[in-house]
């Protein structure tokens, strides 16, 4: 692991994959190449029950000889193939190929009644999972998160590379998690890589770039009156409280204001695990600095309180399904060693994925700039069935995109979002002229493309991610008091499009 001694270095954290399509897989092959091990996720049930793969071959007789029937192919596929198709000079005719995945059932998916008495297989169900890497579509998100809700801590760092945003706050708020005690890590990322998977195989078909930085939740974080009361955490470099006895029991009562141990912060002291660079340095990214050696030996806990066979409500409280740390400093030690993990598994992917990690407000304007993007060209672009090329060349489409630029600055502009960065990004990113720019950039350079929305409607999807662009804007807009008529009206155009019936005809 990056910037720790070969002597110090800790085993390589194993990633859940929550989404193997196109983009998971690309990520799978990478983490192979760099041995970092991961397990992806099934998410429909095998076409036969699993017991019955082992089932001795069936022979049938043709004359005096005996022809043993082909088994059936296994389910789900035992490799994966890569394909790097992302220039002619790097053209691979053969793929490589992964063998052995390691694949668990997304419960409940499976007929648990199958695996009863199966202890292995019980076992898994309730393992925790510490890193946990989404690449579905913004849609499925929720609903794939709650069959393995049971299996997330408040230590599990996760890692959201979708397009669109507000999946995060939606997740919290769909799984319960209203306080740091309920809720995980997150780390968000913007790919531009791209990626398709047919069978069994990944094809690299564009090289892009890959940020991503931790979330800092302002709600979750002490205010400073709070902090110089002495009744939550400072940011001094260790993360100690202020009052300077983390690691006192819940039983020490001597002290009769204190603050209960679980309303005070616990988030990972972000600045010390990402040092922003000197002015006048060659560097525009952070480093990535190691915690403690104590922090990152400490073991992740694995007891759980509640049994297989127990039943739960999305209404559960979340501490049924573990073990909680005794202290608050244990929480937040266990955060960090996650959050910490999770970043520095990343950087070994850097040179290969152009991946950087950012300062969460960086990574905040490139999200907010994108957003913009995705929410002028993917509306349009489906309302009219053309590709990105049509939405520079048609003066009636281009005028279109220009207009909901226009409305997006403005949302963003009167935001909460937007007030907290830095007046320097702004204007790097999130200004008309820049927002345009960006976006004729990327429709001259993927000028032959159709935008995803406009791919998903012609596979005949009745779903789409519009709800997490335009809708996000639109919803960003009603907090700040502000009318988002464009966005409001291509949100529910796309809406209708998807719902009405299917023209055959273009599928594809």
């Amino acid at each position: 692991m990056q910037n720790l001694p070969k002597a110090l270095a800790i085993p390589k954290p194993r990633f859940h994959i929550l989404g193997p399509g196109g983009i998971g897989s690309l990520f799978a092959y990478h983490f192979h190449r760099h041995k970092i091990p991961f397990t992806f996720f099934q998410r429909h049930a095998p076409p036969v029950p699993p017991l019955a793969r082992h089932a001795k071959e069936i022979a049938t007789t043709t004359g005096t000889d005996s022809v043993l029937r082909e088994p059936k192919p296994t389910f789900p596929p035992s490799t994966l193939k890569y394909m790097n198709l992302t220039s002619l000079e790097t053209i691979s005719v053969e793929p490589q190929i992964i063998d052995g995945l390691d694949w668990e059932p997304l419960y409940p998916s499976i007929d648990k009644e199958l695996f009863r008495n199966d202890p292995i297989y019980n076992e898994m169900s309730r393992a925790p999972i510490h890193h946990l890497l989404v690449t579905t579509k913004t849609y499925q998100t929720v609903e794939a998160i709650s069959k393995i809700r049971h299996r997330l801590r408040p230590w599990t760092t996760i890692v959201l590379m979708q397009n669109g945003m507000g999946v995060r706050e939606e997740i919290c708020e769909s799984m319960g998690w209203k306080d740091e005690l309920e809720r995980p890590n997150f780390v968000q990322g913007i790919i531009s890589h791209g990626a398709q998977k047919t069978g069994d195989t990944v094809v690299h078909t564009g090289k892009g770039h890959v940020w991503l930085a931790p979330v800092i939740d302002p709600s979750a974080a002490p205010s400073p009156s709070t902090v110089a009361a002495g009744t939550g955490t400072s940011s001094d470099g260790d993360g100690d409280s202020a009052d300077g006895d983390d690691d006192d029991d819940d039983n020490n009562t001597d002290n009769k204001t204190r603050t209960p141990r679980w309303n005070q912060s616990t988030l990972p002291t972000i600045n010390k695990l990402l040092k922003v660079p000197a002015k006048g340095s060659n560097s525009l990214y952070p480093k990535l600095i190691p915690p403690v050696m104590m922090k990152l030996s400490i073991p992740y806990p694995t007891t759980s309180p509640a049994p297989f066979a127990t039943r739960f409500s999305p209404s559960t409280p979340f501490s049924k399904f573990y073990t909680a740390p005794k202290t608050r400093q244990q929480l937040r030690d266990l955060r960090t060693k996650s959050l910490f993990e999770t970043l520095a598994a990343f950087e070994e992917l850097s040179e290969d994925m152009e991946l950087r990690v950012l300062l969460p407000d960086h990574l905040l304007a490139l999200q907010l700039s994108k957003v913009v993007v995705n929410s002028c060209v993917n509306p349009v672009a489906t309302l009219l069935e053309s590709t990105n090329g049509d939405l520079l060349e048609k003066e009636d489409a281009h005028q279109a995109v220009k207009n909901l630029i226009k409305e997006s600055h403005h949302i963003l502009s009167q935001s909460k979002e937007c007030q907290v960065l830095d007046e320097q990004l702004k204007k790097e990113f999130l200004t008309v002229e820049a927002l345009t720019e960006t976006t004729e950039a990327i429709l001259r350079a993927t000028r032959q493309n159709r935008c995803s929305t406009l791919q998903d409607y012609l596979k005949g999807s009745t779903q789409c991610e519009i709800d997490y662009m335009n809708g996000y804007l639109v919803r960003m807009a009603e907090r700040s008091g502000v009318d988002a008529p464009l966005n409001r009206m291509v949100t529910e155009k796309i809406k209708e499009k998807f719902a009405a019936p299917r023209n055959p005809t273009k599928a594809i």
